[in-house]
C-alpha cells in the first residue's frame, strides 16, 4: 500500500485530490488560453480548492432530499439557425444531474431552451435518466419499484416569462441547489455574448433570472464555465473586465464587454465546461465514499454517441462528432480515465483510514 507523506487526516487527503482534480479539469488542452486565469482570479476568492468547495455546499444543501435544478443550453450559430447547439453544457449537466441524483437522491430537473429539449432528453437517457414531467418527480423519488427519473424543462427567452417561471419553479418544488454550466450570462446591460464578442441575446434562456432569484431565496448557487461570458463569471467580473478578450468592450452595439454580472455562490472555470462539472462529481463520489456516483469513460463515450444523434455540434470544430471544443471523444474519455483514478485512490485511502 502506497504512503502519503505530510497527509495526516481524511480532509488532507481529499483537499490534496481536489486540487489535483482543479489541476486536471483546468489543462488547457483546447488551448483557448484563458482557463488557467480564470482559475486563478476564482482560486483568489475562496480558501480551499474549488471543486471541493462546491462538492461540499451541494453536500450540504441536498443533504435531506431535495431538488437540484441544473440549466445549460449553448444554440450555437443562431444567425444560422436557432436550433444549432454545441455538446459542450448537456453532457455535464446530465452526468452532473446523475451523480446528484446517486450521491444524495436528489430530485433533478434540467432546464434548457424549448426548442433543445428533444436534444437534451436524448443526452439524459444516455446518461441514464427517465424524462418524467417535473410533477412526477416527488412519486417517482417514493416508488419501491426504482426509477431513477428527471424532468426536463423548456426556460423562456424572455425576460418577464422567466420571471415567472423561476417564481413558479422556487414556489412549487423543495429546490435547494441551482446550477449553471455553459450558460451565456448578461452584461451590464443585460446582454448576452459569444467568446467572440457578439451578441447573443434574443435565443438564449434568461437563466440569470433563475440565479437572481435563488440567491435572493437562500439557494445555493453554483456557475460552471471556460470561456468568461457564462453565469457565474459575475464573480471575477473586475479581473475579467481587465484581461478577457472583449472583456471591456464587445463588437456589438451595446459596447459594455461580455463580462456577466450576476454572481453566484461558487463559480469553477475549466478549460472545457463539461470537465468542471465533472471535477465536482469527482469529489462528490469521494466525499460520499461512492465510487459509483462518478461515471466511467464507458459512459461519457456513450454520452457523446448520443450528441452526435441529437444533431448537436462540437462548438469548435463545427462539426456532428461527438466531440467537445474541438477535442474529439477519446480526450474526453481519457479526462474521465483520470479522475476516475484519482477518485479510487482517494477512496482506496478512506478504506485504509477506516
Amino acid at each position: 500500500m502506497f504512503e502519503l507523506k505530510n497527509i495526516q487526516t481524511e480532509d488532507d487527503v481529499f483537499r490534496e485530490l481536489s486540487e489535483n482534480i482543479d489541476r486536471l479539469i483546468t489543462v488547457d488542452l483546447p488551448f483557448r488560453t484563458v482557463s488557467s486565469r480564470l482559475y486563478s482570479d476564482t482560486r483568489a476568492k475562496y480558501d480551499e480548492p474549488l471543486t471541493l468547495c462546491a462538492a461540499k455546499a451541494l453536500q450540504e444543501s441536498l443533504k435531506e432530499r431535495a431538488v437540484v435544478l441544473i440549466a445549460t443550453g449553448w444554440p450555437d450559430r443562431p444567425h444560422i439557425n436557432p436550433n444549432i447547439a454545441e455538446t459542450d453544457g448537456p453532457p455535464g449537466a446530465a452526468l452532473m444531474g446523475m451523480a446528484l441524483h446517486r450521491a444524495m437522491e436528489a430530485m433533478v430537473i434540467f432546464l434548457i431552451e424549448k426548442n433543445l429539449i428533444p436534444a437534451m432528453e436524448a443526452v439524459c437517457a444516455a446518461a441514464g435518466f427517465k424524462a418524467i414531467p417535473p410533477e412526477e418527480l416527488m412519486v417517482a423519488a417514493e416508488s419501491k419499484a426504482p426509477l431513477h427519473a428527471a424532468a426536463i424543462m423548456g426556460f423562456p427567452t424572455e425576460i418577464s416569462k422567466a420571471e415567472e417561471v423561476s417564481a413558479d419553479l422556487i414556489n412549487t418544488f423543495p429546490v435547494r441547489a441551482i446550477v449553471s454550466i455553459e450558460k451565456g450570462g448578461m452584461n451590464e446591460k443585460g446582454v448576452i455574448h459569444t467568446s467572440r464578442g457578439d451578441d447573443t441575446t434574443g435565443p438564449m434562456a434568461k437563466v440569470d433570472i433563475l440565479m437572481r432569484k435563488g440567491k435572493e431565496s437562500g439557494i445555493l448557487t453554483l456557475g460552471i464555465g471556460d470561456g468568461g461570458n457564462e453565469i457565474g463569471m459575475g464573480v471575477i467580473a473586475e479581473e475579467l473586465r481587465e484581461w478577457l478578450p472583449f472583456g471591456k468592450r464587445c463588437r456589438c452595439p451595446c459596447g459594455n464587454g461580455i463580462v456577466p454580472v450576476t454572481k453566484t455562490d461558487f463559480l469553477v472555470p475549466a478549460a472545457v465546461s463539461n470537465w468542471g462539472a465533472y471535477g465536482i462529481s469527482a469529489v462528490m463520489a469521494l466525499l460520499e465514499g461512492k465510487r459509483e456516483v462518478f461515471h466511467s469513460a464507458g459512459i461519457e463515450h456513450r454520452v457523446l454517441l448520443s450528441c452526435i444523434e441529437a444533431g448537436l455540434i462540437d462548438g469548435g470544430s463545427g462539426y456532428v462528432s461527438g466531440g467537445v471544443d474541438a477535442l474529439p471523444i477519446s480526450v474526453h474519455m481519457s479526462i474521465v480515465n483520470l479522475l476516475g483514478e484519482l477518485v479510487n485512490k482517494g477512496l482506496a485511502l478512506k478504506r485504509v483510514h477506516a
